[in-house]
């Protein structure tokens, strides 16, 4: 008995430990990984029953050997030892898929999530408030928290879209829904000060996409709380209104703004770089130029077009292509890629098959991720491993799931 007390106490502790690194600690998630793997381990190896559910889910079987076939398609190439262990480092959260799934299909651990999550953001929240305070004045400085900028603003649009369907949900308790809206207010505000405008096309994508689908008459009355709470802030607070409205506006404008005339540039690049692969190299097609060596052989494809395309996009990169899909089917190949898509597709799949109240804040998370990735590279960055944890919480309870 005291040994499976032990277990739980450490399953919880990792648990709660991830939730509350999600906003605070890029160590702490790696942390979070390692234990996880541990944990992951001594219960295959000890635990029949434990193997048996591993070996009859798609979703397990399949993110553990979507990470085998990541190290051998850098071992094909750029036959490269830097490239294959960055991946073997930056992909190991692939291998904690099914630990961390299988301890988030506990009702209690769910409950254990939520609650750690809110506790991370809450601590992540007032550091951001301390830093936007210790400005003289601002005027559109970008501010964050504990992490960088863009993953703090990746990260509050999955928090952001996760609590809207719980917030909205008729069966959870009234001063919980109180809570969660407070939480999404004040994230909504710090996904402003962050100055992501690709968080906050997702944020409002998917919110509106989910009030059309399932709460229309909601959606009517949060535009009608919009229509007269706005334009109050605008007269109350017009030069930082400004500030945010010229930013937003500035997502459509792909000609003066440097910034958007560059990511399409970089679009068009890192097509034209898989086109020509697949013709010259289909080996790198197939099995990706390696997230490392990557920037090598794109810098010289670029080179080779006798494009002067640091003159004309000065905010271009050869490191990345700002596009998720496009970047990791570059650097990992087509097949790795397309396998990832379809371990997304399999999770969705076994979302669908939970309690409605949390299936869709899982939806709206996994809509929100491929949002941002049309703008940012983020398949293969702490915020995907933030973005597993989220939907692991919107799975089937143990009860309910179906191994799909």
């Amino acid at each position: 008995m005291r040994h499976i007390v032990n277990i739980n106490f450490f399953e919880k502790a990792i648990i709660a430990f991830f939730g509350v690194s999600v906003f605070t600690s890029k160590a702490g998630l790696n942390i979070s990984i390692v234990l996880l793997l541990l944990l992951f381990i001594y219960s295959f190896f000890s635990n029949k029953t434990y193997r048996a559910q591993i070996a009859s889910n798609k979703v397990f079987i399949l993110s553990i050997a979507l990470y085998l076939i990541g190290l051998v398609s850098t071992a094909i190439y750029p036959f490269n030892t830097v490239d294959t262990l960055y991946f073997a480092r930056k992909a190991a959260f692939l291998l904690a898929i099914p630990c961390l799934f299988m301890l988030n299909m506990s009702k209690e651990n769910k409950e254990l999530a939520i609650k750690s999550l809110c506790v991370g953001f809450i601590f992540a929240a007032i550091f951001a408030a301390y830093q936007a305070l210790n400005l003289d004045s601002w005027r559109g400085q970008r501010i964050s928290s504990f992490l960088d900028v863009g993953r703090w603003a990746e990260v509050l649009t999955y928090f952001i879209v996760f609590l809207l369907p719980l917030t909205l949900d008729g069966k959870e308790k009234k001063n919980r829904r109180v809570a969660f809206l407070c939480l999404i207010v004040i994230a909504f505000i710090c996904l402003l000060l962050s100055g992501s405008r690709g968080g906050v096309v997702a944020s409002f994508t998917v919110s509106i996409l989910y009030l059309v689908a399932y709460k229309r008459d909601m959606l009517l009355k949060v535009s009608a709380v919009v229509i007269v709470i706005l334009p109050l802030l605008m007269f109350m607070f017009p030069s930082k209104a400004s500030v945010v409205q010229d930013r937003i506006i500035s997502i459509t404008n792909t000609t003066s703004n440097e910034s958007n005339s560059a990511r399409l540039k970089m679009w068009e690049s890192g097509s034209l770089f898989a086109l020509e692969k697949l013709t010259n190299n289909p080996s790198a097609f197939f099995f990706g130029s390696g997230p490392i060596n990557f920037e090598k052989e794109y810098t010289a494809f670029i080179n080779s077009t006798n494009e002067n395309i640091i003159g004309h996009y000065s905010k271009f990169s050869f490191r990345d292509t700002h596009n998720g899909i496009l970047d990791a089917a570059n650097k990992l190949g087509i097949i790795y890629e397309l396998l990832f898509l379809l371990l997304i597709a399999l999770i969705a799949r076994s979302i669908l098959t939970a309690s409605p109240n949390i299936k869709y804040s899982g939806l709206c998370v996994i809509m929100a991720f491929f949002i941002i990735g049309i703008f940012y590279t983020n398949q293969l960055e702490y915020q995907t491993i933030c973005m597993f944890y989220f939907i692991s919480i919107a799975l089937p309870r143990l009860q309910e799931n179906t191994h799909a």
